[in-house]
């Protein structure tokens, strides 16, 4: 059963509208500038280290560049942590008519997490998703509480757009974007909650926390520019959507040449404030750290 908010077809209707075509050659001269704005800057690491970029620590060199001196905390799985992963699974549920509503698909996922979790200890079944070891050791109330955060993530995008509309394949879940420039310690990682392809390209969907501010068109830019640079033929995204289903916010960025450009300076900009945070620590022991490489999921 297809549920959506009133506002769900004006939100599609968006998503699907036709955007500003990047050609090849634009396309090729902004990875072309990126990398040699970038590569100088991530080559005063350390020998072995590199960095990675992902929408984490670009957002946070954004919004707080002083806090990337603390550096990045060891990952901790929790219900806030995992509530993605498991609702990404459930929409795909849904969306596959496998599951009739949000919280049932969120229910069947997480007992094949479990099931797969302990069949693997016995080499019976496929490697499970990477929460289902831990959430399989939870207690009942922990449980639920993991449902619930995983429950309310999926009902949130479930209902944000008019799926019916959207023009198959509709990808839920997609890897991210992984992209090394050559002959440079930098990877860029992305992602997006939903990749429909349209009449004229690919649109993404990207679903947020909290509410959106003065950076958030930088965060969905960056979105676009990670999707623009691993596309290979496909070209860049047409738009890229943000929900902020907290705030009931939207935001909307139709992908240009000049965006792709903007948020290349911005990879520039971040990347040098991770690099002279992470010298900065390193000067301040006697032993720096082994990688630049960020927590989350």
């Amino acid at each position: 059963m297809m549920v959506r908010l009133p506002r769900a077809t004006a939100v599609t209707e968006e998503l699907l509208a036709a955007g500003p075509a990047v050609g090849a050659e634009a396309l090729s001269q902004v990875r072309d500038r990126l990398v040699a704005a970038v590569s100088p800057v991530v080559a005063d690491l350390p020998a072995g280290e590199r960095l990675v970029l992902d929408g984490f620590r670009f957002s946070t060199a954004l919004r707080h560049p002083e806090r990337c001196v603390e550096g990045s905390t060891p990952f901790v799985p929790s219900p806030a942590t995992c509530r993605r992963a498991v609702g990404l699974a459930a929409v795909d549920r849904c969306l596959r008519r496998r599951g009739t509503s949000p919280a049932e698909a969120v229910a069947e996922v997480l007992r094949c997490g479990a099931e797969d979790a302990a069949g693997a200890e016995r080499d019976a079944a496929p490697r499970p998703p990477w929460w289902a070891r831990w959430y399989g050791g939870l207690p009942a109330g922990a449980r639920a509480a993991v449902a619930a955060e995983a429950t309310t993530w999926a009902t949130q995008l479930w209902t944000a757009l008019d799926w019916e509309a959207l023009p198959r394949p509709v990808v839920v879940g997609a890897r991210d974007d992984w992209w090394e420039p050559p002959r440079s310690r930098l990877t860029v990682r992305t992602r997006a909650e939903v990749r429909v392809r349209t009449s004229d390209g690919q649109a993404l969907v990207v679903v947020k926390s909290g509410v959106p501010d003065g950076t958030s068109r930088s965060e969905l830019a960056f979105v676009a520019l990670g999707a623009s640079l691993c596309s290979g033929a496909a070209g860049a995204p047409a738009r890229v959507v943000g929900l902020w289903p907290a705030a009931g916010a939207v935001r909307v960025v139709a992908v240009s040449a000049r965006v792709l450009h903007g948020a290349a300076d911005e990879v520039v900009s971040a990347s040098a404030t991770w690099v002279d945070a992470h010298l900065e620590r390193a000067d301040g022991r006697s032993r720096p750290e082994q990688a630049l490489s960020s927590t989350g999921t």
